[in-house]
């Protein structure tokens, strides 16, 4: 009797959940909701692509240096301006010292 509940429960939020799917209110901010993952989805995309240039010159210049070859014009000219670089973050306090040090203190 019991596996019933959930079967019907489970039934019944579908039902109701397709009746939902099926108002123009919601299939208008499933439209919205669509656009902006695949606006997303671009700028993301597009943003690796630069990323993967950007590593692609630095690694030619890199093998032209080894090679002993003059960089070429393109990769010697970078057609965007240089990303700038994050400062470092600043380190953290050691708890697992400070704890170790207390349990030493304890022992003592």
């Amino acid at each position: 009797m019991f596996p019933l509940f959930p079967f019907v429960a489970g039934v019944l939020t579908g039902a109701v959940a397709l009746r939902l799917i099926k108002t123009d209110k919601t299939k208008a901010g499933l439209d919205k909701a669509q656009d902006k993952l695949r606006d997303a989805t671009v700028s993301s995309l597009e943003a690796i692509e630069h990323a993967s240039a950007r590593a692609r010159k630095r690694l030619t210049a890199a093998e032209a240096d080894e090679d002993g070859e003059s960089m070429p014009a393109e990769a010697a000219e970078p057609s965007a301006p240089a990303a700038c670089k994050r400062a470092p973050r600043a380190a953290k306090a050691a708890p697992k010292a400070d704890a170790a040090a207390r349990k030493e203190d304890a022992e003592s």
